[in-house]
């Protein structure tokens, strides 16, 4: 399993569910000049979700034609083959997504502590 921040791993998640209405596979679809796919890079220290993008052609061989990086706060900087509507409902849902899961714990642990007994 990949390793980065929490907020760049539900982006990814985004964009996975992407791939999966386009081609019910987790790592390709159709962008608006071809097919495409991509491959997770090295796991980073700074918890950024990067890799590089290839383009599938007509008989199905595929070759390099870019790369993504996502920032550790779920940021998308750079992403071939989608496109930017696609990159911000990415980061829009990962971000509903954070405030749910993490966000609503530190609240209820914050509203427990203030209970008098």
């Amino acid at each position: 399993m990949y390793k980065c921040s929490a907020k760049a791993s539900l982006v990814i998640d985004q964009i996975r569910s992407r791939c999966q209405e386009d081609t019910q596979t987790n790592n390709k679809w159709r962008g608006r000049s071809g097919n495409y796919m991509y491959i997770m890079g090295r796991e980073n220290a700074d918890g950024k979700a990067t890799g590089v993008v290839h383009k599938i052609a007509d008989d199905s061989s595929h070759k390099l034609c870019g790369s993504f990086k996502i920032m550790s706060d779920g940021i998308i900087t750079r992403f071939t083959g989608l496109s930017k509507a696609d990159w911000n409902n990415a980061m829009r849902n990962a971000e509903a997504e954070y405030k749910v899961k993490y966000e609503a714990e530190t609240t209820e642990t914050a509203t427990e502590q203030k209970v008098a007994v």
